[in-house]
């Protein structure tokens, strides 16, 4: 599958013919390829990278250290060595290896982790939440360049319409039948389609840059895409599907995990009132000394309490509970915010499937309509103010039916988003 979808991405980039493309290929393209995507999953590195640092704390370091200097002990403090080449000899040429290592730090190590993890955690939601919004602006691209094709068509099909009717007017008016009235209306008439067949076919190219720019590649290629089926899905009530979106968000839970990170924080902020103790062990070489080898190892322990920091550590952990309340704000404020969402989207997605049945009946009424008209008109029956508004009658229906057919497609995405299916 994967390597099917490099050719695809690789035809894509080079293209020059019309590219055929389903919705799952281009959902699956855009989540691959889109810079957002790229930018979230470098986040969710990122946020991977900083556990592994939090679990340093865990092991011991390892360094190793080295010199030569001829003077004062003091006079090389600012190159920080620690072991062997920072002792006091006067003239020295030493190294060193030095092992330090944290005992016990009340809980420092662990919270600074999970609040890692956390963020991590967090940056995953956000990223489901990313592909989500993908996703949708795929939807909303691909049906509507379908829209557009669609316009384009109904738009040459009432142009070819009306321009038989010019023919017929002619006709008529060169027989002496019909006025110059008719014949200079059913003109306007062609014309009018004939701008419309060049205004769609500008708003179809228009759909396909938003295509292109959906998928994050190139905005100047032709596709030809696979419609969806004609039936109208259906989604049920929406109470149950806000429960479901409570649940499913990712943005709610990224939030959760940014309250559970902030807990972890205030956590560890109160550890640095509680004590450290850390070990340290170096040994190595010393020239120009007549220490033996075993006085050139060093080993010990050290015990940290901190009992006065000025109110910097207070200061922190009010800062921590003031941003672990903040969070719990932003979350009740987001499932208000998608509470309403997901109704927003029900009610436009009931509005839109309930309209397409009457659209339906209307196209199909405004063509016999349109037949009726252009029979009575052949037989001088009708006038030509008739048939003209039959055949506007007929555009308006056959412009509302395929618009009508992917707003509903367009809607489904819309409230499959607010609920947290993709």
């Amino acid at each position: 599958m994967k390597i099917g979808l490099l050719f695809l991405l690789a035809w894509l980039a080079a293209a020059e013919e019309p590219v055929h493309l389903t919705l799952h290929e281009a959902i699956e393209i855009a989540l691959r390829q889109n810079p957002s995507m790229v930018g979230a999953r470098e986040m969710v590195n990122r946020a991977e990278a900083r556990v592994r640092q939090a679990r340093a704390g865990y092991y011991p370091q390892v360094g190793f250290n080295g010199i030569a200097k001829e003077g004062l002990a003091g006079a090389t403090n600012g190159l920080s060595l620690i072991g062997l080449p920072a002792s006091p000899l006067y003239q020295n040429i030493a190294d060193s290896v030095n092992v330090f290592q944290s005992v016990f730090d009340f809980g420092r190590t662990k919270h600074q982790v999970a609040f890692e993890r956390d963020r991590r955690d967090a940056a995953e939601a956000d990223y489901s939440a990313q592909a989500a919004q993908v996703t949708l602006e795929v939807k909303r691209a691909y049906y509507g360049l379908l829209r557009a094709q669609r316009l384009r068509d109904v738009a040459r099909e009432i142009a070819t319409a009306r321009e038989a009717t010019a023919r017929q007017a002619q006709a008529l008016y060169e027989g002496e039948i019909r006025s110059r009235v008719d014949l200079d209306l059913a003109r306007a008439n062609l014309a009018r389609a004939q701008l419309q067949v060049t205004s769609s076919a500008n708003e179809l190219r228009t759909a396909a840059t938003r295509l292109g720019l959906a998928l994050g590649g190139d905005q100047d290629i032709e596709y030809i895409l696979e419609p969806p089926d004609s039936e109208t899905p259906r989604l049920g009530p929406v109470e149950p599907l806000i429960e479901e979106a409570l649940r499913a968000r990712p943005e709610l839970q990224s939030l959760r995990f940014e309250s559970k990170a902030a807990q972890e924080r205030l956590e560890f902020v109160k550890s640095q009132k509680k004590p450290l103790l850390n070990v340290a062990f170096t040994g190595g070489y010393a020239r120009f000394t007549s220490l033996l080898a075993k006085e050139l190892m060093a080993g010990g322990a050290g015990f940290v309490l901190p009992l006065f920091t000025g109110g910097r550590i207070e200061g922190q952990q009010e800062e921590a509970q003031a941003e672990l309340r903040a969070a719990a704000s932003r979350e009740e404020a987001l499932k208000q915010h998608i509470a309403a969402e997901v109704r927003t989207a029900w009610y436009a997605f009931e509005n839109a499937s309930g309209a397409l049945p009457v659209i339906q009946v209307q196209a199909e009424y405004a063509r016999n309509a349109a037949r009726l008209a252009d029979e009575r008109y052949r037989e001088h029956l009708g006038s030509f103010v008739e048939l003209s508004a039959a055949q506007s009658e007929v555009a308006e229906a056959l412009a509302n039916q395929s618009i009508g057919l992917y707003a509903v497609r367009i809607a489904e995405g819309e409230l499959l988003r607010a609920i947290g299916r993709n």
